[in-house]
């Protein structure tokens, strides 16, 4: 990323493109004078000349040399241009290289660069805008509406801006005392940084976070359709097609988190909730963590049945537990339940270290959906699909999914499985009813207490 980063026609890129480009470089080894025209973008080991022929019958005119961290090629990406220089390895060198197609498939070419340049600032002055709206909200601008769920944490309110009826938002009201007591103040603070930066149509949006001598705000967007969980158990399972869709909807967000190296680790139906239209978002960053890209993490967290082998063997982890995780809400949208579960945690993690091979797939559960599973569910995570060198393509290309719209889906054009009734903006109808808060918590006057949020 570092060296992508150096290269001056790939500066105007993004990060999740940035990253893009790193996964799909190859590293190739090129040996003592192997002349190599100038149309990859290298990374030499040791030291590289660059000529060019002055006539027809002359010797080649040194130009300059090449050393570790340097490149050559990116023109060549642009078009199919002649080229000028020839570049020959003075001793064996490795050098990272990406083709023209596969440059082209990603960003399109660097013509294109500036354009996107132009989409990115159109859409810093959309968030700009509602930064602007949202930061000068108080809270006593909500009237609380109805509650939305429940947890240990605390509870999520619908709320409405009382000078614009029309506009509803989820409130998540969280007890200090609670995250205090639990010493949940760093995955609070991870939470908000982490979604407040998040704009995908696929993770659920943070606008602004409040706070008071009790409790800490968090102001979201209004998915009107419920939980994925609720309407799992009302059917009790999904067909191979709708379980697709609402699949497809996670491996987009998870794209886009782990394109900024971020881990969620808390995938399952329950944080899965559908907006109006009936598209699937992911909800409840608690666990999520920033860890950059080739990085692991050691923290133990997730729901039981969830869990990667290589976090409860205590290896460390990385994306590809999330990749993990999406094959078990496969198997738990298509069958109603997921296929490792035992009487208690420690029994479930006893079963989840079998691995999936001991565990039979009902038969209703189709051979490219049992396929897809079994390569999501790999033990060694280096053997996960999402997780190799073609990333999350190789999940897009895989044989479920083949003949699917992604960028119907990425355009919002596609027509969901399930369109939920929404009546109106203050339409709780499709959440189940939860009895009024009356656990009072005291007020914030313990040191400590008043974190930064």
């Amino acid at each position: 990323m570092d060296f992508l980063r150096s290269v001056p026609s790939f500066q105007p890129l993004s990060e999740e493109t940035l990253s893009k480009l790193a996964d799909v470089m190859e590293e190739v080894r090129r040996a003592v004078g192997n002349h190599h025209h100038l149309d990859l973008l290298t990374s030499p080991g040791h030291q590289v000349n660059v000529t060019q022929e002055s006539s027809a019958n002359q010797e080649p005119v040194h130009l300059r040399e090449l050393a570790r961290g340097d490149w050559f090629g990116e023109r060549a990406l642009q078009g199919e241009d002649i080229r000028t220089a020839n570049v020959i390895a003075a001793d064996t060198v490795t050098c990272l290289v990406i083709d023209r197609d596969s440059f082209k498939h990603l960003i399109g070419g660097l013509d294109d660069v500036a354009s996107n340049r132009y989409e990115d600032t159109e859409a810093k002055a959309k968030y700009e805008a509602e930064n602007a709206f949202f930061s000068s909200l108080k809270l006593n601008d909500f009237n609380i509406i109805d509650t939305l769920g429940v947890g240990g944490f605390g509870r999520v309110e619908l709320v409405q801006l009382k000078s614009e009826e029309a506009k509803t938002f989820a409130m998540k009201i969280l007890k200090k005392r609670h995250i205090v007591d639990t010493r949940q103040q760093e995955h609070i603070r991870s939470e908000k940084h982490i979604m407040t930066e998040a704009h995908s149509d696929f993770v659920v949006r943070l606008y602004r976070t409040f706070k008071d001598s009790k409790y800490l705000y968090m102001l979201m967007e209004a998915c009107l359709g419920g939980e994925l969980w609720t309407i799992l158990r009302d059917r009790g399972s999904f067909e191979d097609s709708t379980t697709r869709f609402y699949t497809a909807c996670v491996v987009e967000a998870f794209a886009y988190l782990h394109a900024k190296g971020i881990i969620y680790r808390d995938l399952k139906p329950e944080n899965l909730i559908l907006d109006s239209r009936g598209y699937a978002k992911v909800v409840d960053f608690g666990f999520a963590k920033k860890i950059g890209f080739c990085k692991k993490t050691w923290t133990f967290c997730g729901t039981p049945e969830y869990v990667a082998p290589e976090i409860i063997l205590n290896k460390g982890h990385d994306v590809s537990a999330d990749y993990w995780s999406l094959g078990i809400l496969m198997f738990e949208l298509l069958t109603g339940s997921p296929p490792f579960s035992g009487p208690d945690p420690m029994k479930t993690y006893n079963v989840i270290l079998r691995g999936i091979d001991m565990i039979e797939f009902p038969k209703k559960i189709t051979k490219n959906a049992c396929n897809l599973i079994k390569k999501l569910c790999r033990d060694n995570p280096s053997e996960r699909l999402g997780n190799l060198k073609n990333g999350v393509k190789d999940i897009q290309k895989h044989k479920w999914f083949e003949g699917f719209n992604w960028e119907g889906l990425r355009k919002g054009t596609l027509t969901p499985p399930i369109t939920p009734y929404v009546s109106s903006p203050t339409d709780t109808s499709n959440f189940d009813s939860f009895p009024e808060d009356t656990d009072e918590p005291p007020p914030d006057d313990v040191t400590g207490w008043d974190f930064d949020f």
